[in-house]
């Protein structure tokens, strides 16, 4: 109706903005700058903000401005996600079936992970969207995700966005 009357071409203030069209603020460049400084350094982040302050829609323009040449972006969001339903998620959307055990699973995802560097010359970003939620059992796996090598090589980098509690 008002759209109409004001002559919009289509509804303002929608989820669904395309990047290009977001309104971007001195702290959304400041945060999609850092982040990508971790994901071509294949770093761990955390992004933290209350309710409705724009994280997830700065993650959003943070991976438009990713080459998708360069990077292979993996986004999970999910409320009860465990380490076997991580090791599912990112297998899957790297096009793999993931392995049943959860051991064979994390084994698998390092072979991908090293494969899609050295092979496909592309950085892995994991980005976990929702963080605040994770179980201490998936902290923990988060822990165990990034000591590869003795602790002296990151194969990606892993970005978790949730609200303050996160911290």
């Amino acid at each position: 109706m008002f759209e109409q009357y004001f002559d919009f071409k289509h509804t303002p203030f929608n989820r669904d903005i395309p990047e290009k069209e977001l309104y971007v603020t001195a702290n959304m460049d400041e945060m999609c700058s850092r982040l990508e400084y971790a994901a071509r350094n294949r770093l761990f982040a955390v992004v933290t903000g209350d309710v409705g302050t724009g994280k997830t829609t700065s993650i959003r323009k943070f991976v438009d401005g990713l080459d998708s040449n360069r990077y292979k972006v993996m986004y999970i969001s999910d409320s009860a996600l465990t380490p076997r339903n991580f090791y599912w998620e990112v297998l899957n959307q790297l096009g793999c079936e993931a392995k049943f055990y959860r051991g064979d699973a994390k084994r698998q995802l390092t072979r991908e992970l090293e494969n899609l560097i050295s092979i496909n010359k592309r950085i892995p970003v994991i980005i976990v969207d929702e963080a605040h939620l994770l179980t201490r059992e998936m902290l923990e796996e988060v822990r165990f995700l990034l000591n590869f090598k003795m602790d002296s090589y990151n194969p990606m980098s892993l970005i978790l966005v949730g609200q303050s509690e996160l911290k």
